[in-house]
């Protein structure tokens, strides 16, 4: 019994060789047995390979020669504390191998027992990590590149998933979003910052860069905030790719360019004024040609009708007088006199359009006379028969200074105005005439509650010839505008149909009023 005891005994002692020998020749992990004075005793191969030896040279050194010497201290403290505590040791050394080049270890420690529980051996592990650290390194430097580069640009960056989820952002990005912290945003998406129009936008131009991997270059967007502000960037989304070519997310980069889209409008809204400003112009040095032709022709008719009209004027005299005395009865007088005024009556229309096209045709200059103004009022309405149902009102302030105008101008400009107004009221109304100093500026206004003018006429009527009458130049309000543009001044305009119409003329003070 003994004996077969002794030879299962001696046949596992022999197979445990075998194992033993094996792990040595073929274990890819470096293996060095030690004793307890840290004499190597054996090694697998592969730790033959690490150091860059051979078993003869590496069998009976000490472990100890092949750590820096700052470090071998800590390696004695080390190994003091394995045989006492008998608990696995580890950590991070640079060893030397017999080529004498360094290399980064992770060296793992621990104790082989008797049956007593002393420790008899050391069993170390050493896995070479130098590549793998220089790659965490480099990996670190990179990130920490990233991390700066992020920080650095005032453009937003940001990173997202395959679900346009926030896996990364710069602070730029998070301060636009109303976030302190940029880690904040991370699996967030752009329905927790922005409108739901613009981000369901986003998400399919970035589901689009998912599927297709084509990448988005400058896209100007409109980003409207929750709060309804908006801003306007370019912006930049390309695909993130692995190894194998699968999209894993997408980086994306946007700039602010709000106030440069300002800019723009506001280029773009000043370059179509200036062309509008050049046509105008144009148009009006066509019209100034057109009518210094036109004054050339005017002058001529004006020379050529001015005689024979007086001459009409002079034979109707006449022929009323010769009237009076003819033997007829009277009702026939009655008759040959209304066909006399009737002439008559003629011959003062054509002579106001000879005198519009000759004001309007020649060069004018006012000649500034101190007048009162209440008194050019009163001097103009006694002018003109009002119907009874048009009431007129007139109202000077109080205090209202002389002014320095020229009389015949003035005169003829509020006389324009209110003949316009006495035939805007066929029905009847008032008639309010007005006069004021506000802001360093002579205000006369005369205002009618009478049928209105169009908003497609009121930007014509200043225009030459252009007229809603059945007779007339069309040549009125383009005198008035003409003379009070001569005064320094400027006249408008504001109607509105079945409510009336009401011209204001404004005046410096400088230079009307004697200070």
């Amino acid at each position: 019994m003994v004996s077969e005891y002794k030879k299962e005994g001696r046949e596992k002692d022999k197979l445990f060789e075998e194992l033993f020998r094996t792990l040595i020749e073929f274990s890819p992990i470096p293996i060095i047995f030690l004793d307890l004075e840290g004499n190597v005793i054996e090694c697998t191969d592969s730790t033959l390979k690490l150091f860059k030896t051979n078993r003869e040279d590496f069998i009976g050194k000490n472990f100890l020669e092949f750590f820096q010497e700052e470090e071998r201290e800590k390696v004695i403290s080390s190994m003091k504390m394995l045989l006492k505590s008998e608990r696995p040791i580890s950590s991070t050394f640079i060893l030397k191998n017999f080529e004498g080049k360094d290399f980064e270890a992770e060296v793992y420690a621990s104790t082989v027992k008797d049956r007593e529980g002393r420790p008899q051996q050391v069993i170390v592990t050493v896995l070479d990590v130098t590549e793998r650290r220089r790659l965490e390194r480099e990996l670190y430097r990179e990130k920490e590149f990233l991390n700066i580069l992020m920080e650095a640009v005032p453009d937003a960056i940001y990173f997202k998933d395959t679900q346009s989820r926030f896996t990364k952002v710069n602070r730029a990005h998070a301060e636009r979003m109303g976030l302190k912290d940029p880690d904040e945003a991370i699996g967030k998406t752009d329905f927790d910052f922005y409108s739901e129009e613009f981000a369901r936008k986003t998400f399919e131009d970035e589901q689009d860069i998912i599927r297709e991997g084509k990448p988005i270059i400058n896209k100007v967007e409109r980003v409207i905030g929750k709060d309804g502000r908006e801003h306007w960037v370019t912006a930049t989304k390309m695909p993130i790719i692995d190894r194998t070519g699968k999209v894993m997310g997408i980086v994306g980069i946007s700039r602010d360019i709000t106030e440069m889209k300002r800019m723009q409008d506001m280029l773009k809204e000043y370059n179509e004024r200036l062309e509008r400003i050049v046509e105008e112009k144009t148009r009006a040095l066509l019209d100034a040609e057109r009518l210094a032709a036109v004054g050339e022709v005017v002058s001529m008719i004006v020379h050529d009708l001015r005689s024979p009209l007086q001459v009409i004027l002079y034979k109707t005299f006449l022929l009323k007088e010769k009237l009076k005395l003819l033997p007829i009865p009277s009702y026939e007088k009655e008759s040959f006199k209304e066909i006399l005024d009737s002439i008559n009556e003629q011959v003062e229309y054509m002579n106001k359009m000879v005198s519009d096209f000759k004001d309007y045709a020649r060069n004018m200059k006012p000649e500034y006379i101190e007048i009162d103004f209440k008194k050019l009022v009163d001097e103009i309405l006694v002018t003109f028969i009002i119907p009874e149902n048009i009431k007129v009102k007139v109202s000077i302030q109080e205090d209202f200074p002389k002014l320095q105008i020229d009389p015949l101008m003035m005169r003829r400009v509020l006389s324009n105005l209110v003949s316009n107004a006495i035939d805007a009221l066929p029905n009847g109304g008032n008639l309010f005439i007005s006069a004021r100093i506000e802001n360093e500026h002579i205000v006369i206004s005369v205002e009618d509650t009478g049928v209105g003018i169009s908003e497609e006429n009121l930007g014509k009527l200043f225009k030459p010839f252009f007229t809603t009458k059945e007779r007339g130049t069309g040549l009125g309000l383009a005198i008035c505008k003409r003379f009070v543009e001569l005064h320094g001044g400027h006249i408008f305009v504001e109607s509105k149909v079945g409510y009336g119409t009401k011209f204001i003329i404004k005046l410096p003070v400088e230079g009307h009023v004697k200070r």
